[in-house]
């Protein structure tokens, strides 16, 4: 892994800097295409937003409306109209990092350069600016993977190919994904080249910095969206798999595992206390894991100290007690949420995480948990991932590529099984030079001069060596590999020759020693210093005798590893005759005395294994090749965790569009193709073409110009002005989640519920105003709704049919959880059609009817009375 040269940096930084603004152009040009909002006013425009995208936009607008910025931050701390009459401190239960940074740059901005600017117009460049930075990130990420720019470039373009898939942004601008991931992704990158640098240099440095960094990011991703624990703790999951998966040495791994568990635990203490004391984050699985892993870190260590000398101690330590930690871990989280729930120290709130919990439980085992999950499971966020789409991904980022890619390994199969069963004729010359190479090899091997040659033993074994060569067809490259495999079968001879060698060097170390002792004390220090003398030349003769058997020990070993690179890679006469250099005068060196016979050769095959190793077959270097496994093995580990989420919730199914897009440019990267650059272009250029057509500008086509799409004409605008103009300000409103929290933002009116059902006294406040789509009786319903305190009831008159229709209707939701009660006509049916006591209807309109509550004294005072209607 080299370091990149300047240029390089300042090219890779252009490129990813223009791809920068042309997305944030690209998205803002699709979401004014959708929405018009250049020409819709200030109703219009907020109405736009639903669920809890318009719970966060009013938060933001509580910030921005202020004299200050601290201002609008002291009123989060204290907010009564979003779960009324309850008070809540919004810094602590809601993830509002965006809206915190969003609204301090916009005071920042207005109150310097721009007096007169629009609050949403400066929170949707901010959100193009995140989408922005997920893309600079993708390219990056891509080119580091692949090892090259275009691998960056092919991971853009296939983002924007997929981009209906891969993001929401312009359908959903105040999600929380589009805050949290380009943090998640920029953690994600860092790790990976926090990985391939301790690789690279077997050595883990600046390891503060790598805490600061990985757990600001860490920190921030968990302050912005409540699924980044999860991703998070995938994330830990795969870096404790792939411990002993590794070649680092012991100390470095712990080392880099001790650095990456503290920058979660520090990332979640940040978030912890920059959210006023959040204690979801104390129950999340990201602590829990981390914490697991930072015991068995140390623990590790401790015990690698103690079996230095036996490693695999320390990994079988690692993965047998990997369980055991997560249960510690696990066990210590409750018991210190318990203590300090029972010092006062934390009001801990119910553990969100359950509802998730229940989700999960109501898909895999199609159990009806409780109305609110039944609920959260219709959410067409929270809806299964149609199979289309799902082959969409499979076959551009996995079928395409790897069909190219085998169809081109079958070619150079059937290419080399080709040339393997061609005859070939050596031609005299190679033949010659063959010869002379392997009687150079030779006399190398067996320490002999040309003089020795008359002894018939050293003939036969010459000859042998000859008739090989014939066997090869005169190939030397195959003579070579073929000998080290019999040279292989026989490494206890060279064992115990080297044992030998180490004894005899001990016994004269020590000898030398007991004669030095014996005439130190006869005949002082100048016979000292001559048994010194004769101890050195000993050990000069010995070293002498040892290195001709060490190094031709060496060349065995290394013919043996070319063997095993290359075993199965047969070459053209002309390639070895182009790889092997001319012999020189061999024949005139085979006249010369013994030593010169000896070191010529040495010095032949030494120019020949450099020659054969830079113009033979492409290996790919060990560093690169470690840094590929590691930094591929995770990214694609990640991406397969990402796509059991996005199966499960099909909120977070772009999780793993958005990694296919930075693992597919490595499938055809050069580190596959690292000497063969013209397959790399080739496959690279075929596959990114066909993506491109299909089905890459029908989504871009479609994006720009949908075919499907209509505007939310549920005729919302016309109810919320009729709340403004004939309802009091601070009259209380409950409603489906679905709208609810646009009541809140247009109207400022308080609302008892809103759209996030994770919470355990949302969830019940929701199942309460849900009543009314139910068969229970009047007096029921507006006894849960009085507990409340509702004076308005907001409700959908598509679900107001007494049919049952499918099993995400409301009433049959509630006929599952009431079955005595289906003998009973639909509520809300009745309440739309007759005259109920305690409940008057006020507005109607083709989708929303608002229902009035009265006490029963009211009701007779007001029996007469006419509330003010519309029906539309």
């Amino acid at each position: 892994m080299r370091e990149p040269n300047l240029y390089i940096i300042l090219s890779t930084a252009l490129i990813g800097s223009g791809f920068f603004f042309l997305y944030m152009q690209h998205v803002r040009v699709i979401f004014e295409t959708r929405t018009s909002i250049q020409t819709l006013n200030q109703l219009e425009r907020e109405a736009l937003l639903r669920r809890e995208d318009a719970l966060y936009y009013t938060f933001y607008k509580k910030l921005v409306d202020g004299p200050d910025f601290w201002h609008g931050y002291e009123q989060l701390k204290n907010v009564t109209d979003i779960e009324y009459p309850n008070s809540v401190n919004v810094l602590q239960r809601f993830y509002v990092l965006p809206e915190l940074v969003a609204a301090y740059f916009f005071h920042l901005v207005r109150s310097g350069y721009n007096p007169i600017l629009q609050p949403m117009q400066f929170y949707f460049e901010f959100v193009w600016l995140m989408g922005g930075v997920t893309l600079l990130v993708l390219y990056l990420y891509g080119t580091l993977l692949s090892e090259n720019v275009f691998g960056g470039i092919y991971g853009v373009i296939s983002y924007l190919m997929f981009h209906s898939f891969v993001s929401k942004i312009y359908e959903r601008p105040v999600a929380r994904e589009n805050f949290a991931f380009p943090f998640i992704f920029l953690q994600m990158f860092y790790l990976c080249i926090c990985i391939g640098r301790v690789i690279h240099r077997q050595k883990h440095s600046s390891r503060l910095f790598m805490i600061f960094v990985l757990s600001m990011f860490t920190a921030c991703a968990l302050l912005s969206w409540q699924f980044s624990t999860i991703i998070f703790a995938t994330q830990i999951m795969i870096v404790m798999t792939s411990w002993n998966m590794n070649t680092m040495p012991t100390h470095v791994a712990n080392a880099f595992a001790l650095d990456y568990s503290l920058s979660h635990l520090l990332g979640n203490g940040i978030a912890f206390v920059l959210s006023h004391g959040n204690s979801q984050l104390l129950f999340t699985w990201q602590l829990s894991v981390s914490t697991s892993l930072f015991l068995i870190t140390v623990v590790r260590q401790v015990r690698s100290r103690r079996h230095a000398n036996d490693p695999l101690q320390s990994d079988y330590f690692s993965f047998k007690f990997i369980l055991l930690a997560l249960v510690f871990a696990g066990s210590m989280q409750e018991k210190l949420v318990d203590v300090l729930r029972r010092t006062g120290m934390l009001n801990v709130q119910d553990n969100n995480y359950v509802h998730y919990c229940d989700l999960w439980a109501h898909w895999a085992l199609q159990v009806n948990v409780n109305f609110v999950t039944n609920l959260s499971a219709c959410n067409p966020l929270y809806g299964r991932v149609a199979w289309s789409e799902l082959w969409q991904l499979v076959k551009t980022l996995i079928v395409k590529p790897y069909c190219m890619y085998g169809v081109v390994m079958l070619a150079m199969f059937f290419r080399k099984w080709r040339k393997s069963n061609v005859p070939t004729t050596a031609s005299q010359e190679q033949r010659e030079r063959a010869r002379n190479y392997v009687l150079e090899d030779f006399l190398e091997e067996h320490h002999v001069s040309m003089t020795d040659m008359s002894n018939k033993q050293t003939e036969q074994q010459l000859q042998q060596c000859f008739k090989m060569l014939e066997s090869c067809d005169h190939d030397y490259e195959r003579y070579k590999r073929r000998k080290a495999k019999l040279q292989q079968q026989q490494p206890p001879a060279r064992d115990d020759f080297m044992q030998n060698i180490k004894r005899l060097k001990a016994q004269i170390h020590r000898n030398s020693d007991k004669q030095r002792k014996e005439r130190q004390q006869h005949h002082g220090s100048q016979q000292a210093a001559a048994t010194n003398e004769t101890k050195e030349q000993a050990e000069q003769e010995l070293d002498q005798e040892a290195g001709p058997a060490t190094a031709t020990a060496e060349a065995q070993e290394a013919a043996a590893v070319h063997a095993d690179v290359d075993d199965d890679e047969t070459q053209q006469p002309s390639n070895a005759e182009e790889a092997m250099p001319a012999p020189g005068n061999g024949n005139g060196n085979g006249n010369g005395n013994g030593n010169g016979s000896q070191a010529t050769p040495k010095a032949k095959c030494s120019s020949r294994r450099s020659s054969s190793s830079s113009s033979g077959g492409g290996v790919v270097p060990t560093a690169n090749t470690q840094i590929f496994n590691m930094h591929y093995m995770y990214s694609f580990l990640q991406m397969l965790v990402f796509t059991v989420l996005g199966l499960a919730v099909r909120k977070l199914f772009f999780l793993s569009f958005t990694q296919g897009c930075v693992i597919a440019p490595t499938i055809c990267s050069k580190v596959w193709y690292h000497r063969q650059r013209n397959i790399f272009w080739s496959v690279s250029l075929a596959v990114f073409l066909l993506s491109m057509f299909d089905p890459g500008m029908v989504n871009i086509r479609e994006e720009y110009f949908p075919a499907k799409y209509e505007h939310n004409a549920d005729d919302l605008e016309s109810m919320l002005e009729w709340i403004k103009l004939n309802t009091e300000h601070d009259a209380v409103f409950a409603g489906p989640v679905e709208i609810i929290g646009t009541v809140h933002l247009t109207t400022r009116r308080p609302i008892v519920n809103h759209a996030h059902l994770e919470m355990r006294q949302m969830a019940e406040r929701t199942e309460h105003a849900y009543s009314v789509y139910s068969r229970q009786q009047s007096s029921d319903i507006y006894k849960q709704c009085a507990e409340l305190k509702i004076q308005y009831l907001i409700i959908s008159l598509d679900e107001c049919t007494n049919e049952v229709r499918d099993d995400c209707d409301l009433l049959s939701i509630w006929d599952d959880k009431q079955p005595a009660n289906r003998k009973y006509p639909q509520f809300c049916h009745e309440l739309l059609h007759k005259q109920v006591p305690s409940f008057l209807k006020v507005y109607t309109n083709d989708n929303y009817g608002i229902i009035k509550m009265f006490s029963q004294s009211v009701q007779i005072i007001l029996k007469h009375a006419k509330m003010p209607e519309m029906a539309m």
